[in-house]
């Protein structure tokens, strides 16, 4: 029986998800797996890497982010000061 450490390691967890593809683009997905000798998962993988990649560092993603993360700050600000003012009525 071999071992199955051996074979993890250095890679990483790898976690199955399920995607719906339109039934073209599966096919175009197969297409460039067979040319380049992969298979469709490393076709998909790549890619969306590739564009996971791209967006993060593109001008309007990291405006999106700089929003966001202020938003977050505003609730979590606005949830922490309703607390305090909650716990000032609070006699005991």
């Amino acid at each position: 029986m071999a071992d199955d450490s051996k074979k993890t390691q250095g890679k990483e967890r790898q976690v199955v998800v399920s995607v719906r593809f339109p039934a073209a683009l599966l096919e175009r997905i197969h297409a460039v797996a067979a040319v380049e000798g992969v298979t469709a998962n490393t076709v998909i993988r790549d890619g969306m890497d590739t564009y996971v990649r791209d967006r993060v560092a593109s001008s309007e993603f990291q405006e999106a982010s700089q929003a966001y993360l202020a938003r977050a700050k505003a609730q979590v600000a606005t949830a922490l000061g309703d607390s305090k003012r909650g716990s000032e009525h609070v006699h005991v």
